[in-house]
């Protein structure tokens, strides 16, 4: 018990390093107000979505956020404080915090061409930019045809981050950022706090037909 509770500490602080790589734009002290009001929204369709998860935005496939990652922190820093061990409970209770802003702010999005993270505007599902990637620079968009391999970890049954590598990355930069851990080489790798619905997620990598070494090998 100890040595699963060692790694899911371990991951959780992981994810929360790859969590800045969007998180710039997304601390708004609005945001958790938004959360309140985005059930009664209405989004503009061109056809129905293929389950709860997903939406159109005109010419765009939105998977909606999911806050099990921020719970199951949540839930973390619960127990690390009834345990009697606060250094490590704020940070994974502040992780939460964090974890429950970007979901309620960042969307995974679908096109013609290609995957691409945006936010939304404080109180509406608005879609914009989400600024240039902290790590390596450039938009956080990447074209299909440029993606290497794509993964969960620790599992797609038990997400707690989103994985994939791209070639679309200018070659001097892949070794930036998490990309400095990447044993193989190949491309650029990134990771972000799985904060969004994984299993229609992962259905619409499929359906762009993405390679994965585990869940669509080639």
């Amino acid at each position: 018990a100890k040595k699963m509770l060692r790694k899911v500490v371990l991951l959780t602080l992981v994810a929360s390093a790859c969590a800045f790589q969007t998180a710039s734009p997304l601390l708004n002290r609005r945001a958790f107000g938004a959360n309140s009001k985005q059930a009664a929204l209405q989004l503009k369709t061109r056809v129905s979505p293929a389950t709860f998860a997903l939406a159109m935005q005109g010419k765009e496939v939105v998977v909606k956020a999911d806050y099990n990652v921020a719970l199951g922190a949540l839930a973390l820093g619960g127990a690390l404080f009834a345990a009697k061990a606060p250094l490590a409970a704020v940070p994974v209770t502040a992780l939460a915090a964090l974890f429950a802003v970007q979901a309620g702010r960042v969307r995974f999005c679908f096109d013609d061409e290609a995957f691409e993270l945006k936010t939304t505007s404080a109180g509406t599902e608005a879609l914009g930019d989400s600024g240039e990637n902290i790590v390596v620079g450039g938009a956080n968009r990447w074209d299909y045809k440029t993606f290497v391999n794509y993964d969960y970890f620790p599992s797609k049954e038990f997400p707690i981050l989103v994985y994939f590598k791209e070639t679309q990355t200018p070659q001097e930069k892949w070794g930036e950022g998490p990309g400095g851990m990447d044993k193989k080489g190949g491309g650029q790798v990134h990771f972000f706090p799985a904060i969004c619905n994984v299993e229609d997620l992962d259905n619409m990598f499929r359906s762009k037909n993405l390679p994965s070494e585990r869940y669509n090998p080639k």
